[in-house]
């Protein structure tokens, strides 16, 4: 896994947490995620899916913090891409991945092309089979407005 796609995995696991309303503590959740990184990697795959190196959370919990602090820029421009799909049906991973995405398209300075390869990758990896064509799709409109503003 890239250092990139690692600290977007941790950027994205910490936004699910603040959405859940499991933490908005950042230093308990750096602690967390900075003692399992200490640990010896896991052979289960599925459990490695949280494994980051030390320097990576710093990372991820930076890009979350800015991602989160754009979130209602963000749901209400989703919002209006996805009328069919409200927030409250969307899963949470979802719509984490579409706030990151946006985040990175419109402030974070990221190639809109990469932004939304990478929202895809997370997708496949963290949410539901129909996912990421769906990301696809809408983080495709919010790079290039144009072309929804025509389609609608």
């Amino acid at each position: 896994m890239s250092r990139d796609h690692e600290r977007r995995c941790c950027a994205l696991q910490a936004m699910f947490q603040f959405d859940l309303g499991g933490t908005s503590d950042l230093v308990h959740l750096r602690e967390s995620f900075e003692s399992r990184a200490r640990e010896a990697r896991s052979a289960n795959a599925f459990e490695r899916e949280c494994d980051f190196e030390v320097p990576i959370v710093e990372e991820g919990i930076a890009l979350a913090k800015c991602a989160w602090a754009t979130r209602e820029e963000a749901d209400q421009a989703l919002a209006l891409l996805t009328p069919e799909w409200s927030w409250h049906r969307q899963p949470t991973i979802d719509r984490n991945i579409l706030r990151l995405g946006y985040y990175e398209i419109k402030h974070g300075g990221v190639p809109a092309a990469i932004a939304i390869n990478e929202a895809i990758e997370l997708s496949k990896e963290y949410s539901h089979s129909a996912s990421p064509p769906f990301i696809n799709g809408v983080l495709d409109r919010v790079a290039n407005p144009t072309v929804s503003a025509t389609t609608n």
